[in-house]
């Protein structure tokens, strides 16, 4: 029997692919995905139509850049929905693209008196870059679904569509240092670093050079320190590249052992994003750290509420990572949190207890099973009585 429904999916980063094949996984059977997305929605039976990569751009100025390229994508994407006529629309994280992308297919299905409704998942950060952001998906999406718990209040005032379905990283078991660092051969007693210079190349240009030479200067204060550093494969060769005069670094595949990494590190220095919350629960310490380029820091000083931007600390409320921005982000303030880390590892503890308050209050909200739930419903709910 072929599955019931079919389903569009769009996911445009190693991230949100991640949440796409969680998303097909829960629907297995039930649902069959064409779209774009990853290795895991492919292996997990998408029908690719467009590469993931596409849409991995940061940074207000390459947004800017590459304004016509997306332009003809979001045209190819909504060209095949029009043709194939999907039951739903779903769309994962890369907001700005997706906000326009279904403003743009809303106005193609009325020219073709054909409808679908669309769902989001990932909402906008509008607890850190303003509430002005809340109005337009909350019009625009017909289902809008949300990470985090306190988040569908910012969009109650213009739609009740918003829906909190839980996050699939506060379901994952987390190992214990000592099975890390037996996984990684690492001596238990080992002094070690894990750098985290983010999953997008932007980043790993901004970032890498800066966290090298910190991590030089910490190996000259410590001679017996290990470093290891979690590394995606899209961005893989950069990051080798960069690393090749640095024997004493020992890179850890970041697409299945990114949290054995963080559980096995005494100190880390992290991006700003998704991962502050992996190395929050397994107690990693350390500094976080976001360099955009110059514009986009200019709108974040102007739109943004920058003492929210560490997710770990807004989930918790309380702040467990002390965060460096732009111009502050020098090896010389790197190296100092650091070694601060390193003299005080009973922080890591405090990390750990205020992650698990978190967890264990949100323990019954499953990711798959509440978006799998919420996407059949909007189906239903659209169809004609």
């Amino acid at each position: 029997m072929s599955p019931e429904h079919n389903l569009f999916i769009l996911a445009g980063e190693p991230s949100a692919d991640r949440l796409g094949t969680a998303v097909m996984a829960s629907l297995r059977g039930k649902a069959r995905f064409f779209g774009m997305g990853g290795d895991g929605m492919i292996d997990e039976g998408l029908d690719s139509i467009a590469p993931s990569h596409a849409l991995t751009i940061i940074g207000l100025t390459q947004i800017l850049k590459a304004i016509p390229r997306v332009s003809r994508l979001a045209n190819t994407l909504i060209d095949e929905i029009l043709r194939r006529r999907p039951d739903a629309i779903i769309t994962i994280d890369s907001k700005g693209f997706s906000l326009r992308f279904a403003k743009r297919l809303k106005k193609r299905m009325a020219e073709h008196g054909w409808q679908a409704p669309i769902i989001h998942v990932v909402a906008p950060t509008v607890w850190c870059w303003g509430k002005w952001r809340a109005k337009p998906f909350a019009t625009v999406m017909d289902k809008l679904l949300c990470l985090f718990p306190f988040e569908p209040a910012y969009f109650a005032t213009y739609s009740d569509h918003a829906e909190y379905v839980g996050h699939p990283l506060l379901e994952r078991n987390v190992p214990d240092k000592s099975t890390a660092r037996q996984v990684l051969h690492i001596s238990h007693d080992a002094r070690v670093l894990v750098l985290l210079p983010g999953s997008r190349n932007s980043e790993i240009k901004q970032l890498m050079p800066v966290m090298l030479a910190a991590q030089q200067r910490l190996k000259a204060k410590y001679p017996d320190l290990q470093t290891i550093l979690p590394v995606s494969s899209h961005v893989a060769p950069r990051v080798k590249a960069m690393c090749a005069n640095h024997a004493d670094i020992t890179l850890v595949d970041g697409d299945g052992q990114t949290m054995t990494a963080l559980a096995a590190g005494d100190v880390g220095v992290i991006c700003s994003g998704t991962v502050t919350l992996e190395s929050a629960m397994t107690g990693l310490q350390g500094i976080v750290v976001y360099k955009p380029d110059w514009f986009s820091m200019f709108i974040g000083w102007l739109l943004a509420d920058l003492d929210k931007i560490v997710l770990a600390n807004v989930l918790t409320n309380e702040k467990l990572y002390p965060l460096l921005l732009w111009r502050k982000v020098t090896a010389d303030a790197l190296t100092d949190a650091a070694i601060h880390g390193f003299e005080h590892p009973e922080h890591s503890q405090n990390i750990s207890q205020a992650i698990k308050k978190v967890i264990s209050a949100n323990a019954d909200q499953q990711f798959g099973a509440s978006t799998a739930k919420a996407i059949l419903s909007s189906i239903v709910d659209a169809s004609p009585s």
